[in-house]
């Protein structure tokens, strides 16, 4: 019986040994600057296997090639940058807020990203001018080849009109 119960605390002791795992110290603990420099050495690794990675000798399939300047999409992206545009108005109020219609002029870069885009005075460096850039900046065309493009596009920035209040209608 004796016997039995030894083997049985043995057991239990084994299994509380093995179950609780290693035990830490200071070189198995990461800190916050090791795991960064960890992440950044892997970075680092795979940029560099991008970079010495051969070229592909095999010239890019014609989907993938770039193609002429998409001016049907450009056309929807400007309508809907424009909506959002001529909600400023109702967002950016205070006094000496200009209004009016205006102009805005957008540079594509060839990746369809927006290189850059501008408001004429006075609308430039205002608040209400910015907020018109920010939704114009957000443009993206598809990809396209040549030169860059430039497009200037119109948009109303009227100061929104006060709510009438409604009379209630008398009840017969």
């Amino acid at each position: 019986m004796r016997k039995l119960f030894l083997v049985g605390v043995s057991a239990v002791l084994g299994a509380l040994y093995l179950g609780c795992g290693p035990s830490y110290d200071d070189h198995t603990i990461k800190t916050a600057d090791d795991r960064l420099k960890e992440q950044e050495q892997l970075a680092y690794e795979e940029e560099q296997r991008a970079r010495n990675k051969p070229a592909s000798t095999a010239a890019a399939p014609e989907a993938e090639k770039p193609g002429e300047f998409d001016e049907k999409q450009a056309e929807l992206e400007f309508q809907r940058a424009t909506r959002s545009a001529e909600t400023c108005p109702e967002v950016v109020t205070g006094e000496n807020v200009p209004h009016g219609k205006t102009a805005v002029t957008v540079t594509f870069a060839l990746d369809g990203s927006v290189a850059s885009a501008t408001i004429p005075p006075p609308f430039e460096d205002t608040r209400l001018g910015n907020c018109v850039l920010n939704a114009y900046q957000a443009l993206i065309v598809p990809p396209y080849s040549g030169e860059r493009k430039v497009i200037t596009w119109d948009v109303n920035l009227a100061q929104a009109k006060p709510a009438k209040a409604e009379t209630p209608k008398k009840k017969k």
